[in-house]
Protein backbone atom coordinates (compact mmCIF):
# COMPACT_ATOMS: atom_id res chain seq x y z
CA UNK A 1 0.00 0.00 0.00
CA UNK A 2 1.13 3.59 -1.21
CA UNK A 3 1.20 5.95 1.93
CA UNK A 4 -0.03 9.46 0.71
CA UNK A 5 1.42 12.90 1.81
CA UNK A 6 -0.78 15.74 1.75
CA UNK A 7 1.06 17.08 -1.12
CA UNK A 8 -0.01 13.81 -3.02
CA UNK A 9 -3.98 14.52 -1.63
CA UNK A 10 -3.52 18.28 -2.23
CA UNK A 11 -2.34 17.38 -6.03
CA UNK A 12 -4.92 14.35 -6.75
CA UNK A 13 -8.27 16.39 -5.01
CA UNK A 14 -7.28 19.67 -7.25
CA UNK A 15 -7.36 17.22 -10.45
CA UNK A 16 -10.12 15.63 -9.45
CA UNK A 17 -12.11 18.93 -9.01
CA UNK A 18 -10.86 19.96 -12.74
CA UNK A 19 -12.41 16.48 -14.15
CA UNK A 20 -15.47 16.79 -12.43
CA UNK A 21 -15.68 20.21 -13.84
CA UNK A 22 -15.21 19.66 -16.86
CA UNK A 23 -17.57 17.28 -16.92
CA UNK A 24 -20.01 19.24 -15.56
CA UNK A 25 -19.81 22.26 -17.06
CA UNK A 26 -18.13 21.25 -20.19
CA UNK A 27 -14.83 23.44 -19.01
CA UNK A 28 -12.77 22.50 -15.79
CA UNK A 29 -11.47 25.64 -13.59
CA UNK A 30 -8.02 27.17 -15.05
CA UNK A 31 -6.63 26.75 -11.57
CA UNK A 32 -7.13 25.05 -8.79
CA UNK A 33 -5.40 24.90 -5.22
CA UNK A 34 -6.42 22.37 -2.54
CA UNK A 35 -5.64 22.74 1.19
CA UNK A 36 -5.56 20.17 3.92
CA UNK A 37 -5.90 21.63 7.62
CA UNK A 38 -7.04 18.98 10.15
CA UNK A 39 -10.26 17.82 9.58
CA UNK A 40 -11.33 20.17 6.58
CA UNK A 41 -10.17 20.32 3.24
CA UNK A 42 -10.58 23.92 1.70
CA UNK A 43 -10.73 24.18 -2.77
CA UNK A 44 -10.38 27.31 -4.66
CA UNK A 45 -11.05 27.45 -7.91
CA UNK A 46 -10.36 30.05 -10.66
CA UNK A 47 -11.12 31.19 -14.17
CA UNK A 48 -14.06 28.61 -13.90
CA UNK A 49 -16.97 30.66 -16.93
CA UNK A 50 -17.89 28.56 -19.90
CA UNK A 51 -17.83 31.18 -22.57
CA UNK A 52 -21.40 31.68 -22.55
CA UNK A 53 -21.14 32.11 -18.60
CA UNK A 54 -18.37 34.58 -19.54
CA UNK A 55 -20.68 36.51 -21.84
CA UNK A 56 -23.52 36.45 -19.16
CA UNK A 57 -20.95 37.75 -16.52
CA UNK A 58 -21.29 41.23 -18.14
CA UNK A 59 -24.99 42.05 -16.84
CA UNK A 60 -26.46 42.47 -13.53
CA UNK A 61 -28.88 39.64 -14.30
CA UNK A 62 -26.31 37.52 -16.29
CA UNK A 63 -24.74 37.45 -13.27
CA UNK A 64 -27.17 36.31 -10.88
CA UNK A 65 -28.41 33.56 -13.38
CA UNK A 66 -24.69 32.31 -13.50
CA UNK A 67 -24.97 32.06 -9.43
CA UNK A 68 -28.44 30.26 -9.08
CA UNK A 69 -27.60 27.77 -11.79
CA UNK A 70 -24.18 26.96 -10.14
CA UNK A 71 -25.42 26.21 -6.82
CA UNK A 72 -28.59 24.42 -8.31
CA UNK A 73 -25.85 22.39 -10.15
CA UNK A 74 -23.66 21.75 -7.30
CA UNK A 75 -27.12 21.00 -4.86
CA UNK A 76 -27.59 18.13 -7.49
CA UNK A 77 -24.59 17.10 -7.62
CA UNK A 78 -23.44 17.62 -4.29
CA UNK A 79 -22.88 13.93 -3.13
CA UNK A 80 -21.18 12.79 -6.27
CA UNK A 81 -18.37 15.33 -5.66
CA UNK A 82 -18.61 14.22 -1.94
CA UNK A 83 -17.76 10.72 -2.62
CA UNK A 84 -14.89 11.46 -5.14
CA UNK A 85 -12.87 13.47 -2.36
CA UNK A 86 -13.94 10.77 0.57
CA UNK A 87 -12.16 8.27 -1.80
CA UNK A 88 -9.23 10.18 -2.44
CA UNK A 89 -9.12 11.49 1.73
CA UNK A 90 -10.38 7.96 2.30
CA UNK A 91 -12.26 9.53 5.64
CA UNK A 92 -15.97 10.39 5.38
CA UNK A 93 -17.40 14.02 4.24
CA UNK A 94 -19.78 15.24 7.13
CA UNK A 95 -20.75 18.01 4.55
CA UNK A 96 -19.42 20.62 2.46
CA UNK A 97 -19.66 23.88 1.67
CA UNK A 98 -19.79 25.64 -1.76
CA UNK A 99 -19.99 29.55 -2.89
CA UNK A 100 -18.61 31.32 -6.04
CA UNK A 101 -17.91 34.83 -6.55
CA UNK A 102 -19.29 35.56 -10.07
CA UNK A 103 -17.58 39.03 -10.55
CA UNK A 104 -14.04 37.01 -9.78
CA UNK A 105 -14.88 33.96 -11.92
CA UNK A 106 -13.81 32.10 -8.87
CA UNK A 107 -15.31 29.24 -6.45
CA UNK A 108 -14.64 27.73 -2.67
CA UNK A 109 -15.62 24.74 -1.29
CA UNK A 110 -15.36 23.08 1.98
CA UNK A 111 -15.39 19.80 3.33
CA UNK A 112 -15.51 18.53 6.52
CA UNK A 113 -14.37 15.26 7.63
CA UNK A 114 -15.28 12.89 9.89
CA UNK A 115 -11.73 13.01 12.08
CA UNK A 116 -8.59 14.77 11.44
CA UNK A 117 -7.37 13.51 8.14
CA UNK A 118 -3.91 15.48 8.70
CA UNK A 119 -2.80 13.42 11.84
CA UNK A 120 -3.34 9.84 10.15
CA UNK A 121 -0.59 10.98 7.61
Amino acid sequence: MIRKTKGTIEADIANAVVRFQREQQGRGPSEVWAHLAGSMLFVRSSEIFTQTEAHLAATEEGRRLIKSARLELRSINKGEIEEIVAGIVECKVLRSYYDLDVEAGEQLEAYVFERDVERKL
